[in-house]
Formats: C-alpha cells, sequence, structure tokens
C-alpha cells in the first residue's frame, strides 16, 4: 500500500498481518528518499507523516542531545502537523533526522511502536529499537546499530534503465567515453567559492582531453549562480551542461547509467556512494572546509579519544551510546572508505582498474533484511500459519 502524505487517520486495508509502518517526513528531499525507499524495500503497508515545524521554533528548544534527543513530544510541530499521530497507531517508525527524535519516540509512548533511525539521532541509542548508520556519523558499534557502507540507494534499476533510454539519443553525437560531473554546493562544514569551480573545470576538461572523450556536467540544487557560471564559461567542447532547476527533467540518473568515468564533489554521501554503484572508475573533488578551528580541534580529539581500547576509549564511546554526547559528523569517514578500497581517487590521481576491484553493493536489501529481524517472532508465526 503506498502512503499518502498528509493522511491525518490512515486506515489499513483489511486486517492485514503485516507489520505496519510510519515514516516521518522532514524537510530535507534527500532524507525523506532514504525513508521512502526502506519503506517500499520492506514491502509493508505504510504511511507518510510530514513533519512541519513551528517557526523559530529551535530557538525555543533545546538542542544539545541531553535535553532534546531525550524528550518525548510533540510541541515543537504546528497544530496541523500534530493531528496527524492519532490511531490507529503503526508497528513501526521510521524516522531520519535529529529534529524527528521526540516524535518518534512520543509515538511509542502511545502505542509502543518499535523504532528505526536512519543516520545519527542525537540521543540515546538504546532508545532505538535499530540505528541504520553510515560512515560520515561515527557511531560506535552496539547491538541496534547496523554499519551500512553508505545510503540506502533511491533509484531502482528500471528508473535509471528509463532515464537512461531517455537520454541517450540526446547524447549520443558527443564522442566516447563519457565523463560525468556532479557539482555540489555549500554545505555547513564545506564551502564552494568560484575559485574551487574554476580548479574543478580545469582538472574535469583535462581527464576528459586525456580520454578523448566528453564532459556531462550536471549541477545540484545547492550549487550557486556564480558556480554554475565558472563551470559554464570555462569548460570546453565537447561537453553536456544541464544547470538543476526544480521543474526540469536533468541527466543525473541517466548518467549514472551510461557515464565511462564520474567525477563528484564531496559535499554529498549520497551523490558519492550513488556515483560508486555505478561501477567505474570515480574521482572525488575535494571542496574547501569552512569548520572552525573549534570544530577542527573537538575532531582531533574525537579520533585520539576512540583509538584503542583503553578506559577513556571505552568512557569516550559509552558517552555517545548514551547520549550524552554525539561524535562531529565527518565527510571523511566514507570517503577515506572509498579510497581504502580503490572504489574511488581524488581528482587528478590514477585509479586502479575497475576489474581489479569488487563491486561495491547497494545497501537497501540488507538495511530491510535487519528491519524484517526485528518481526521476526511474527513472520515465524506467519509462516506456521500458512
Amino acid at each position: 500500500m503506498k502512503a499518502r502524505a498528509s493522511d491525518p487517520a490512515p486506515s489499513w486495508s483489511g486486517d492485514c498481518d503485516l507489520p505496519r509502518v510510519w515514516i516521518l517526513e522532514g524537510h530535507r528531499t534527500g532524507d525523506n528518499l532514504q525513508v521512502r525507499a526502506l519503506a517500499e524495500g520492506l514491502g509493508w503497508p505504510w504511511h507518510s507523516k510530514s513533519l512541519s515545524w513551528k517557526r523559530n521554533w529551535y530557538k525555543r528548544l533545546p538542542q544539545w542531545t541531553p535535553l532534546y534527543g531525550r524528550s518525548a513530544t510533540l510541541r515543537q510541530l504546528v497544530p496541523e502537523a500534530k493531528e496527524l499521530f492519532r490511531p490507529p497507531w503503526p508497528d513501526l517508525v521510521i524516522s531520519i533526522g535529529w529534529r524527528s527524535v521526540p516524535i518518534a519516540r512520543w509515538i511509542k509512548k502511545q502505542s509502543d511502536a518499535k523504532l528505526v533511525h536512519l543516520g545519527r539521532p542525537r540521543a540515546p541509542l538504546k532508545c532505538f529499537d535499530l540505528v541504520l548508520t553510515t560512515p560520515q556519523y561515527r557511531l560506535p558499534n552496539t547491538n541496534n546499530v547496523v554499519q551500512l557502507n553508505g545510503p540506502l540507494t533511491t533509484l531502482s534499476p528500471d528508473t535509471l534503465a528509463a532515464s537512461a533510454d531517455a537520454w541517450e539519443p540526446l547524447l549520443s553525437h558527443l564522442p566516447r567515453p563519457w565523463v560525468a560531473v556532479f557539482v555540489g554546493g555549500d554545505t555547513p562544514n564545506l564551502k564552494f567559492p568560484t575559485s574551487a569551480a574554476a580548479a574543478l573545470a580545469k582538472a574535469s576538461h583535462q581527464k576528459a582531453a586525456n580520454l578523448k572523450g566528453s564532459l556531462m556536467v550536471v549541477t545540484s540544487p545547492r550549487t550557486s549562480e556564480p558556480v554554475t557560471n565558472v563551470l559554464r564559461d570555462a569548460i570546453q567542447e565537447p561537453m553536456c551542461f544541464h544547470k538543476w532547476t526544480k521543474d526540469n527533467d536533468n541527466p543525473y540518473s541517466a548518467l549514472l547509467a551510461l557515464a565511462d568515468h564520474f567525477i563528484v564533489t564531496n559535499d554529498s554521501v549520497s551523490m558519492m556512494h550513488e556515483a560508486a554503484l555505478a561501477g567505474q572508475s570515480l574521482h572525488i573533488f575535494p571542496l574547501t572546509s569552512k569548520t572552525s578551528w573549534s570544530i577542527q580541534a573537538i575532531r582531533a580529539l574525537d579520533q585520539k579519544l576512540r583509538r584503542g581500547t583503553s578506559l577513556v576509549a571505552k568512557a569516550y564511546l559509552g558517552l555517545i551510546r548514551h547520549g550524552m554526547i554525539y561524535s562531529p559528523k565527518s565527510m571523511e569517514g566514507y570517503t577515506d572508505q572509498l579510497f581504502r578500497s580503490g572504489h574511488a581517487t581524488t581528482l587528478g590521481s590514477s585509479a586502479k582498474s575497475v576489474g581489479e576491484i569488487a563491486p561495491i553493493q547497494p545497501e537497501n536489501e540488507r538495511a530491510a533484511r535487519a528491519v524484517a529481524a526485528l518481526f521476526e517472532p511474527l513472520s515465524k508465526g506467519l509462516a506456521e500459519k500458512d
């Protein structure tokens, strides 16, 4: 059963014996795609609940984990959003992002639903039946944490094939090999100045020239207008340049199926992971860090404290498990994994032959199995009844 957004009181079809699922969707499109991908992969009836926040709620509520992550409340939601949360209650709630934690915990208090969280909850890990995390969050191991190699794939093989069929005739005049360049933008920790755009354009053009191929440049919602303009003006033919807009289709998913090489900026784990899944050579273009000296010091301290099996390391990881502190997010946690395995290099470095390394596998099926295992007694009972 498909979800219906803004459904205040869903009526589950029949007396369905399958677990009933609510997914909590917020303001980030990428996060919403992740929870939907997991719900679709489970194959259970699910409904979406959209979280709409009061204006400036974050100024009135404690964001620091020991207070915010330990609360179970709907207070920060607008009245219309609160109305979405009423019986019939679900058996499973899938959440993502630290803002959703109090809402998920409030639902559990009403219904005893099982809680699954994607990413890093900034809360005591024991509050969740399962946490599906990825390397950049650096969560410690515990019985209810599954360390995925990367985020869930939101583009199915059928979607990729259909997009490739639509775009390939439009690109067929460009000489092979095709080098796809996926361009991101500023994040809280990374900046993408025009000087970096010029460097990316030069290095990408050189890569395509060495291969005697074409560049396929695709920007994203975060790509600024100045960066877009620099890239468009600096890159020479042959190329395809597609500027992202909200209403236009773009060749991103087609290129995941069609490109022979990838160059990706390091601001998006999902973008890097989807390119890595394509199984072609992948080059990462690092953006400039804009973290303060204090954040850099915290990251260095985090690296030092978690090493080894000393009492200090155990105590530090214990504080994270209990939600008293949380380790800083580090994109290097994911990119270092790609570099160590040989699935990617920095732009300008030589890459291993694709045939020399085992391909990266999507994590969707593994994540779905971990969630289904929470309901294993129910599954066994249904099998026996059949």
